[in-house]
């Protein structure tokens, strides 16, 4: 037995010969356009355009990437998967190794495969792989005493067949996410059942399972989670395990009785002790909980990324100011201010009467807006987010738009909101008065 490792797989494949190969999978596809209107040349065009990557650096140089494929694009790992394929089918499963090579399994970068041939054949062998191209190159690894780790999976060579169990490797440091930390309850929970499930799915043997279900107790204990609800999981999980056993291969015909659709999903932070009943609360309006990533130190703390120019934010709630008298505009949107702001510009001098900057300017031709002085009250990803919060600062700036629409630049007041929101009017009205002065 024996493992083999790219080294470093995305940036080492070679765009070039990958591109071909798909437009060849591409060609010889019959049912291609049964799928797609797509002509071959569009989509490889497209796929150039995909995994094109640039880099700016906080002196502001721009680098791009002028061969392998990018980390953390979507579009790597397909490409690296056709790539590999067609590497194996030319350079792995050729007439001259059908007779040494038993079995060949891929996971992307990470290879288990038996040989019968001799050691130093099998070293030849690798030799020639990391020969074919340049970039491309394998590690070897061998079993010990009849042993190989793979992946978190220990392989044991015995008479006719081959045994598995869960493998750590010597540096891990059995912790996981502690019992008293601040996440929900069932997260925790599935945390302990999800390595319970992978002991009982890995481990052939009863006496390794056995080994492995005593350690996981010892190992959650010490992590905090209580002593009694530990045993019981362990316990249910021997029936659990051997129902999913038996139904296997049945589960797709098995339709699920207890899953719920809701009509909506609240995302918010998770707060101990108030969310539990705050889902509960939701579930009888039929609506979900999903928590949400908060505030941390390692968020206050911890600033990687490169600091953003404040015109090129986007997904933010602004305010503009009219420079004359103090009326101000708010305004919503995903794509970068800066281009926004051109937007507004361009609406002013065409002097659009859908937008309400240029309704202002228009019955106020003395008035000059501040455009240098830009206000950004809030910023959401999600759309419909951006579109409440901006409806929430229109109406506190602005309460009662029917009898004084004047209060504001705005021709409407955004999405309609319950009236229980203007009960916070006094506490937006002086977050804005902050961030005016700030």
């Amino acid at each position: 037995m024996g493992s083999l490792d790219v080294v470093g797989i995305f940036p080492n494949i070679p765009v070039k010969k990958t591109l071909e190969v798909v437009r060849e999978e591409l060609t010889n596809d019959e049912t291609l356009q049964l799928r797609t209107k797509w002509k071959i040349d569009d989509i490889m065009k497209i796929l150039e355009i995909c995994i094109e990557t640039y880099f700016k650096t906080i002196d502001g140089k721009i680098y791009f990437q002028s061969d392998g494929l990018p980390i953390g694009k979507s579009i790597s790992k397909p490409l690296a998967g056709i790539y590999m394929h067609w590497f194996e089918e030319n350079h792995v499963f050729k007439e001259e190794n059908e007779s040494k090579l038993v079995y060949w399994k891929r996971e992307m970068d990470d290879i288990f495969f038996i040989w019968r041939g001799s050691k130093d054949e099998l070293e030849v062998f690798v030799w020639h792989l990391n020969g074919v191209e340049f970039k491309i190159k394998f590690t070897l690894n061998h079993e010990k005493d009849n042993f190989i780790p793979f992946l978190d999976v220990g392989i044991t060579k015995k008479a006719d067949r081959l045994i598995t169990r869960v493998y750590r490797k010597p540096t891990h440091t059995q912790q996981y996410i502690n019992w008293n930390s601040n996440h929900p309850k069932n997260l925790l929970l599935g945390v302990m059942k999800g390595l319970i499930h992978r002991a009982h799915v890995l481990c052939d043997e009863k006496e390794d399972l056995l080994e492995e279900l005593c350690l996981l107790r010892d190992v959650f204990i010490s992590n905090g989670y209580p002593v009694k609800l530990v045993k019981e999981t362990l316990d249910k999980s021997w029936e659990v395990e051997t129902l999913k056993a038996l139904v296997v291969g049945v589960e797709q015909d098995v339709e699920p009785v207890n899953q719920k659709e809701f009509y909506d999903v609240l995302h918010a932070p998770y707060v101990k002790g108030f969310s539990e009943g705050l889902q509960r609360k939701l579930r009888k309006f039929n609506i979900g909980y999903v928590p949400k990533k908060g505030e941390t130190l390692y968020t206050h703390l911890c600033k990687l990324k490169q600091r953003v120019e404040l015109e090129d934010r986007k997904n933010v709630i602004y305010a503009v100011e009219c420079k004359t008298c103090g009326i101000q505009y708010v305004g919503e949107t995903g794509q970068h201010y800066c281009d926004r702001r051109k937007q507004h510009q361009v609406d002013v001098r065409n002097k659009k009467t859908t937008n309400g900057i240029s309704e202002h300017l228009r019955h106020n031709q003395d008035h000059e807006i501040n455009w240098g002085k830009i206000i950004f009250l809030d910023k959401e990803d999600h759309w419909k987010g951006r579109k409440l919060k901006e409806a929430m600062y229109i109406n506190a700036l602005n309460p009662s738009a029917t009898t004084n629409p004047s209060k504001i630049m705005n021709l409407e007041k955004g999405f309609e909101l319950d009236p229980i929101w203007s009960e916070f009017n006094s506490i937006f009205r002086s977050y804005i008065r902050e961030k005016v002065e700030r």
